[in-house]
């Protein structure tokens, strides 16, 4: 008989900002000392619960998070990363991504 495997998602986090800053501000600290295998895998997690904030909170009735100013700031991110640019990855992570994420609004579970 074949084992399932099972998949958990985290639902600690739903509509948290917390996670999100903590893996972006490790990323950039591993960037800035030369670790960039570890600051990458710090980043990727960063960029899934991004994507997770950013699912919850356009399913949510009251959204809180300003598309016109996250695209604008993604798209010169997926510039860096194609460009394999690792400073500037962690400058725009730094200056823009983290400011831009404390400015969002606390989402409780029961919203």
């Amino acid at each position: 008989m074949e084992e399932m495997e099972v998949k958990m998602e985290p639902t600690l986090h739903k509509g948290r900002k917390e996670p999100l800053q903590e893996f972006l501000r490790t990323a950039i600290g591993h960037f800035r000392n030369g670790e960039d295998a570890t600051g990458m895998e710090d980043f990727l997690s960063g960029m899934d619960e991004l994507k997770r904030m950013v699912e919850n909170d356009w399913n949510s009735q009251r959204p809180n998070i300003d598309m016109n100013q996250l695209l604008p700031a993604t798209r010169k991110l997926y510039f860096f990363i194609q460009n394999q640019d690792i400073t500037g990855i962690a400058d725009l992570l730094e200056d823009t991504l983290v400011p831009l994420t404390k400015e969002w609004p606390e989402r409780r579970d029961d919203t």
